[in-house]
């Protein structure tokens, strides 16, 4: 067992029934009369802090005696940690460094098992968090909805900063036992230091932040160090959100469709649609700027929605103009999937534009197989009943279990370009695309490799039996009208 292993093992085995000394969620519909009305209760005990700590609670301005403690997972709240992390640096703290953790798609939760399931991780995680900061000068605090903040305080290099996170990181992951239910929630992470990042409170905990988003634009269950650089990414990407909210009603997106080709033909027999957006002074956003926004916004629900309607009416349009149709394939977010409705939108864009289901087909990535939530479930089966084809897309990159493919009747697999890159020159990468295909050809999946680049590559796949292909050779993206 590795180091970070055997510590967080023995965070793990500490007492289950550790007290915060706050009153927990399950009372908090039996709070004394006079909390109810707003006056405050006894300051609640916090084990394992520091005397130094415990005395800058006890003075910062304005504290009131306890109103600053979070009800449901009895740690201090956002302001509490703010004014102790102020105070702090004002008594004259050499360095420390502030922890932001958010758990990733808590939401799902919630959506799923309820409010009170919700609750009950919430405060298993604020115990856990507790846990690494008892032995320590530092504090855990809810900063709102499922976020947490650590301030650590004490020099700490990069490398004991790595170390703590890993290990936040493996024992937020470690599944959660409420009566007979098993949930499991991984957890993102930021990391800013004082004063290498940062001199004031508000500064260090919006770094932190900002470096936790960074962790979940690299698709989350990990920590990224706040960068300089970073700040400049946070304010590109407000700007981004609040022209994202007129650009639908501006009309200001427009698609984009690669063709796929099935192996040895020319004709063109499937298009991934591909969503693209000019603001209103002309200048051309990448996706991969715009869409992580809309997707932390939320407003991916939306501009996804538009998409669907726009993708079935092209895919309407050419099955009555062409002598053979074109399926389309729309990807779908995580967001879009974990919404009760999106069948709903999916059904009334294809109602709306009169298309078959067989002609449209949605993306899924394999992340949200292996994440699979109930409601994501249902929605996947129910795509399945009404006709619409559903793939797997970036097959292979970074999951090891394939138990989802034989529960779910994917029709087709999207083999990841990171394996097609060096077929040509590689035997193992060879070997491993043979073994993706025989896998697929088994489960009578339909296979297209993609980032097909070179005729090379487009014989090789040829032969190994792969079904369609996808990738600059064939066609890069392009208009409806010059397909």
């Amino acid at each position: 067992m590795g180091k970070v292993a055997q510590q967080v093992d023995l965070v793990r085995k500490e007492p289950a029934n550790l007290h915060f000394g706050a009153i927990p969620f399950s009372a908090v519909a039996n709070l004394p009369a006079a909390h109810k009305a707003g006056r405050t209760l006894p300051r609640p005990q916090l084990p394992g802090l520091s005397s130094t700590l415990l005395a800058i609670i006890d003075n910062v301005p304005g504290r009131g005696a306890t109103s600053h403690f979070d009800q449901v997972t009895g740690l201090p709240d956002r302001i509490q940690v703010h004014n102790v992390l102020t105070e702090m640096i004002a008594n004259g703290a050499a360095e420390c460094a502030v922890v932001f953790v958010d758990l990733d798609n808590f939401r799902r939760i919630n959506k799923c098992f309820g409010h009170e399931t919700g609750d009950n991780l919430l405060h298993a995680a604020a115990r856990r968090l507790h846990r690494f900061v008892t032995e320590q000068d530092g504090l855990a605090g809810r900063f709102g909805g499922d976020e947490f903040v650590l301030v650590v305080h004490g020099k700490r290099d990069e490398a004991a900063l790595n170390v703590l996170a890993e290990q936040i990181v493996t024992e937020l992951a470690f599944p959660h036992h409420f009566k007979e239910l098993r949930v499991s929630v991984t957890a993102s992470l930021g990391i800013a230091r004082f004063p290498q990042d940062g001199t004031d409170a508000g500064q260090l905990i919006q770094y932190a932040h900002t470096a936790m988003y960074e962790t979940k634009k690299m698709g989350g269950q990990g920590f990224r160090h706040f960068i300089k650089e970073m700040a400049a990414d946070a304010t590109d990407s407000l700007l981004i959100e609040g022209r994202l909210r007129q650009a639908l009603e501006n009309n200001e997106f427009s698609l984009m469709f690669q063709p796929i080709i099935r192996a040895g033909s020319t004709e063109t027999s499937i298009v991934e649609t591909l969503l693209r957006w000019t603001n209103g002074q002309k200048e051309k956003i990448a996706p991969d700027r715009f869409i992580p926004v809309a997707e932390a916004s939320g407003l991916i629900l939306d501009i996804g929605r538009w998409v669907l309607h726009a993708a079935c009416r092209q895919a309407s349009h050419w099955q009555q103009t062409r002598t053979t149709p074109i399926v389309v394939s729309v990807n779908a977010s995580p967001l879009q999937l974990a919404s009760p409705r999106f069948c709903d939108d999916v059904q009334a864009a294809m109602d709306a534009a009169d298309l078959p289901p067989a002609l449209l087909a949605i993306e899924l990535t394999e992340r949200l197989m292996v994440e699979e939530d109930a409601i994501t479930s249902a929605n996947i089966r129910r795509l399945t009943e009404m006709g619409v084809r559903v793939a797997l897309d970036d097959f292979g990159t970074g999951y090891s279990s394939l138990s989802y493919l034989t529960r779910y009747q994917i029709q087709c697999i999207k083999i990841d370009r990171s394996f097609i890159a060096e077929i040509e020159c590689d035997a193992q990468s060879r070997a491993l695309v043979q073994a993706i295909i025989g896998i697929g050809k088994s489960l009578n999946v339909a296979m297209v490799a993609e980032g097909v680049e070179t005729q090379g590559q487009a014989t090789l796949l040829e032969t190994m039996g792969c079904d369609y292909l996808q990738g600059f050779l064939i066609g890069r993206p392009v208009s409806a009208a010059a397909l």
